[in-house]
C-alpha cells in the first residue's frame, strides 16, 4: 500500500513538473517561482547519498512555506496530527494547556482547570524552554504537544521562564485524561450567579450557558459574574451565540481578511433573555480567542464591567484546508476587531478595573515550596474535611517543628486550593471577591437611587 503510494506520489509530481516547465516557457508568471522547488525536488531524489521518501520531502517544502510566514498560529498538520485533531473533545491523555508560539517561545496561553498543569501551578505567558531535558526553544507548537502528550500515567518534566522570577522553574507532570467540561455553575451570596465558561470548542457552549442561566434565573439570582479567566477559546460561531444572549443589537465582532471583500460583520439578534442582568466578566492573561470576542463586544456596548487582568490577544481567525495526501494547512486567513473596531491580536483587551490576583512575596514562595513538598497537610484534610480556623493552631505548630514557619492566612490558602469538596474556595480567589464586592455596591446605590425616586 505503501509503495502504492510512494509511486502515485511520483508520478503526480513529474506530471506536475512537465506541466511547470511546460508553461514556465509560455510564460513568467507563477510556474515560473515554483521551477526550482521542482528542480530541487529533482536533484535530491536523484543526487543524495541515501535514499528519501519523497513524501516526507513534500511535507517539509509544505512546512517550509508555512514557517516562512512567521506565524505562530499557522501551521501544517500531517495526516496523523489532521485525525487528531478531534482527539481534544474524546480525552487525551495530556497535561491540560493550551500553548502558542511568541517570540520563538512555546508560550502558555492558558492551563485549563483541574489538570495537571494547573495544579502544578503553570501560570498564563509560562515560556517552556525545555521538555524533559532537550531544548523546547525554536518548537512548533505542532513538536510541544507531541512531546507532551503521551500514555496516561507517565511524567513528562517541563521547565519554564517566569516573568519575575530570576532562575527558571522546573515542573514534574503526570498525564492524565483530559477532558474539557464547558460549564461551571454556582450562587454565590445568596443571589449572584456565577458561570465559568472553560471554553468554546464545544458545538453546544452557548445552548449549555442558556441552561445555565434559566437554572440561575429559577434560583433567584438577579446579578450575574461570567468568568473568562483561562479559556482558551474555541469556535467563533459559539463566541457570537453567547455574547448574543447579553446584547439586544450591534455588532459583536468584525472579521477583517486580507482584502476589503472578505470581511464580515456579526450582529447581535438576541431574545432578551439575560438583558436586564447586571453582568460582570473576569479576565486575565489567560482569557484568549473566542472569550475576547466575548469580552471585547460586552466592554465596548458597556453592558458589564471587566475585572482582573489584561487578556492574551490572540485575535486571529485560522482555517483547516485538507489536501489530497491526508494533511492540511491551517493558516490565519482573517482578525478580530472589537466593536469599536480594535485589534484584538498581540494586545488583548483591557479591563474596566484592574485587579491582579494573588501573587506571594519571595519568602511566602518558599515557603508554599516546604508545605507542598510536605504530606502534613493532605493529612490535616483527610482527617478534618470539616476543618474549621480552630483546628489550624495544631496544624502550624506540627509545621513548625518539621522547619515550616507558615502565617495563618497563607496556610489557610493552602488548604482551600488542596481540599477541592469546600465550597469556600471563593475565599482563595482575590478576583471573584472584588467582583462579588463591586456587584453588592453596585446592588446598594441602585436600591438608594430607587428610594429617591419613589
Amino acid at each position: 500500500m505503501k509503495k502504492n503510494k510512494v509511486l502515485l506520489l511520483e508520478i503526480t509530481l513529474v506530471i506536475i513538473s512537465l506541466i511547470l516547465l511546460t508553461r514556465v516557457q509560455a510564460s513568467g508568471d507563477l510556474s515560473s517561482e515554483l521551477r526550482p522547488l521542482v528542480e530541487a525536488y529533482q536533484i535530491i531524489q536523484n543526487e543524495y547519498i541515501e535514499k528519501v521518501d519523497p513524501s516526507e520531502l513534500v511535507e517539509g517544502a509544505i512546512e517550509g512555506m508555512i514557517n516562512s510566514l512567521k506565524d505562530p498560529h499557522s501551521r501544517w498538520m500531517s495526516s496523523q496530527e489532521y485525525e487528531e485533531i478531534t482527539i481534544q473533545k474524546e480525552g487525551f491523555g495530556g497535561v491540560g494547556m493550551e500553548i502558542t508560539v511568541r517570540d520563538n517561545f512555546i508560550t502558555i496561553v492558558s492551563p485549563l482547570e483541574d489538570t495537571p498543569a494547573s495544579r502544578a501551578g503553570l501560570q498564563p505567558g509560562d515560556k517552556i524552554i525545555k521538555i524533559n531535558g532537550e531544548s523546547a526553544i525554536g518548537m512548533t507548537s505542532n513538536e510541544a504537544v507531541s512531546e507532551l502528550r503521551g500514555e496516561i500515567g507517565t511524567k513528562v518534566t517541563i521547565t519554564i521562564l517566569r516573568e519575575g522570577e530570576e532562575e527558571p522553574l522546573e515542573f514534574t507532570l503526570t498525564r492524565a485524561l483530559i477532558k474539557i467540561p464547558n460549564i461551571k455553575q454556582r450562587i454565590l451570596d445568596k443571589d449572584i450567579g456565577y458561570i465559568k465558561l472553560m471554553g468554546f470548542m464545544d458545538e453546544s457552549t452557548s445552548q449549555d450557558l442558556e441552561k445555565s442561566l434559566l437554572f440561575l434565573k429559577s434560583k433567584g439570582t438577579n446579578e450575574l459574574i461570567l468568568d473568562l479567566r483561562n479559556n482558551p477559546g474555541g469556535l467563533l460561531a459559539q463566541a457570537v451565540e453567547v455574547t448574543d444572549q447579553f446584547l439586544s443589537s450591534g455588532v459583536i465582532v468584525s472579521i477583517k481578511g486580507r482584502d476589503s471583500d472578505q470581511s464580515q460583520d456579526y450582529y447581535a439578534y438576541s431574545k432578551g433573555k439575560a438583558l436586564k442582568i447586571p453582568l460582570l466578566i473576569l479576565i486575565n492573561g489567560g482569557s484568549a480567542s473566542a472569550s475576547e470576542i466575548v469580552a471585547g463586544a460586552i466592554k465596548d456596548h458597556e453592558r458589564g464591567i471587566l475585572l482582573g487582568t489584561r487578556s492574551f490577544g490572540k485575535g486571529t481567525v485560522q482555517k483547516v484546508f485538507p489536501m489530497e495526501n491526508g494533511g492540511a494547512v491551517w493558516i490565519t486567513t482573517d482578525k478580530y476587531y472589537t466593536p469599536n473596531d480594535i485589534c484584538i491580536e498581540g494586545k488583548g483587551i483591557k479591563p474596566n478595573i484592574k485587579i491582579e490576583a494573588f501573587k506571594p512575596t519571595q519568602e511566602e514562595k518558599e515557603t508554599l515550596s516546604k508545605l507542598n513538598s510536605s504530606d502534613l497537610v493532605k493529612e490535616f484534610i483527610s482527617q478534618n474535611p470539616q476543618w474549621r480556623e480552630e483546628d489550624l493552631p495544631p496544624l502550624i505548630q506540627k509545621l513548625k517543628e518539621k522547619g515550616i514557619t507558615v502565617e495563618e492566612e497563607l496556610l489557610k490558602r493552602v488548604l482551600i486550593k488542596e481540599d477541592k469538596n469546600k465550597e469556600n474556595d471563593i475565599f482563595n480567589d482575590l478576583q471573584l471577591m472584588q467582583a462579588i464586592s463591586l456587584l453588592k455596591s453596585s446592588r446598594i446605590l441602585r436600591e438608594e437611587s430607587f428610594s429617591k425616586i419613589r
